[in-house]
């Protein structure tokens, strides 16, 4: 794949499906206001929290092994990027380079590969096509709480994960609707209750 196929994104937020016990991870497209939603399962979305949310653990978590093991063999992870979309189901690539300036990529699934490329500081790609057939528009409100706080942030993944199931269509999309919605319903109830 080449450099100009991939499309720089950031993780702004995640958001549970309490349905169908997973997460759904937003990545936002670079300089846009587009959007790619991921769903991940619980164990995933955790790991990719602690990083996000640094959280003291007694031993490391599996992408802690992987870039312990890595820097110790001196090689580098160039990028991550997400690479296809089929039959509903999203695949990933980790490059790398190793010591001798060689570069390859390892077949991953997108949530262990955004997890790894969190912990590495490398960049998050995702292909061009899986942007244009998968990727929603945020809204000019959403796209500014992307830059602000987690909450705000977590509020505009809300949005654009909304619009997202409604344009899709896709089976568990339809899911996070419905539990987004619930959230949602939630989040206005407690605040109804504060005094």
């Amino acid at each position: 794949m080449q450099e100009s196929d991939l499309i720089n994104v950031s993780v702004v937020g995640f958001a549970p499906a309490q349905q169908s016990g997973g997460f759904v991870i937003v990545l936002k497209e670079d300089d846009s206001n587009r959007c790619l939603p991921i769903v991940v399962g619980p164990a995933e979305a955790q790991a990719i929290s602690m990083i996000l949310n640094p959280t003291p653990v007694e031993r490391p978590m599996t992408h802690d092994t992987f870039k312990n093991m890595f820097d110790a063999l001196r090689g580098e992870i160039r990028r991550i990027a997400i690479t296809k979309l089929v039959e509903h189901t999203f695949f990933a690539d980790i490059w790398l380079c190793n010591t001798s300036g060689d570069n390859f990529h390892l077949d991953a699934r997108p949530s262990d590969a955004i997890a790894i490329a969190l912990r590495n500081n490398a960049p998050i790609c995702v292909a061009r096509a899986v942007m244009d057939e998968a990727g929603v528009e945020m809204s000019h409100d959403a796209r500014e709480a992307a830059d602000k706080t987690p909450a705000e942030r977590l509020a505009a993944a809300q949005e654009a994960l909304q619009k997202a199931l409604d344009e899709e269509r896709y089976e568990d999309a339809a899911q996070v609707r419905d539990e987004l919605r619930k959230l949602q319903a939630e989040q206005g109830d407690a605040a109804q209750e504060q005094p």
